[in-house]
């Protein structure tokens, strides 16, 4: 019991662990890049306008959620190189990708409203959540159309965080390709 309550806490902080620099900066750059997908998704629907760090919050804490949430899809196919069928990744690929999480966004949307206004029913704003898990979905695309132009070390850093998304993926108990035991 007391390594899974540890385990709970080296989870939400480990996206965000100084002493880990390169995971580090990929979800700094992760969450750079859904924060600037969403203003603009924003200014261009004219929607309600949040703030730059409420959405900075939102997408930060979606981080640790991302690869157990996800657990029940496929894995993603990353960034680079060719897709299961020997395909070049396109964007079809990785718009599906990148709403693997947002089951995760929705997650961290809802524990943030918590935390600020209690628990409440309903939580959410059905346009505002669309709006999210839109950004979600759409920002997957934008890095992947931007990662080969990307200095090396940032796509590693990108490399690193996906990698933490696929370490959760395999310990989540959602997991569908689990191998039978029998």
């Amino acid at each position: 019991m007391s390594e899974d309550i540890q385990n709970v806490f080296s989870n939400t902080i480990v996206p965000v662990d100084p002493r880990r620099t390169t995971l580090l900066m990929g979800s700094l750059e992760y969450v750079a890049a859904e924060v600037v997908v969403a203003k603009v998704i924003r200014k261009m629907i004219r929607a309600d306008n949040k703030g730059w760090m409420e959405l900075a919050y939102i997408h930060a804490l979606s981080l640790p959620f991302m690869g157990g949430t996800a657990a029940f899809f496929d894995p993603n196919q990353g960034y680079e190189g060719d897709d299961s069928s020997g395909k070049k990744i396109g964007f079809g690929t990785h718009i599906m990708d990148g709403a693997k999480g947002i089951p995760a966004v929705i997650l961290a949307q809802y524990i943030l409203e918590s935390f600020s206004k209690g628990f409440h029913a309903p939580w959410f704003n059905l346009k505002d959540l669309m709006i999210t898990a839109g950004t979600k979905a759409l920002t997957r695309p934008v890095v992947g159309f931007v990662y080969d132009y990307l200095p090396r070390n940032v796509q590693q850093s990108l490399e690193v965080l996906e990698q933490l998304f696929i370490r959760q993926r395999e310990k989540s108990t959602l997991k569908t390709d689990k191998k039978s035991t029998k």
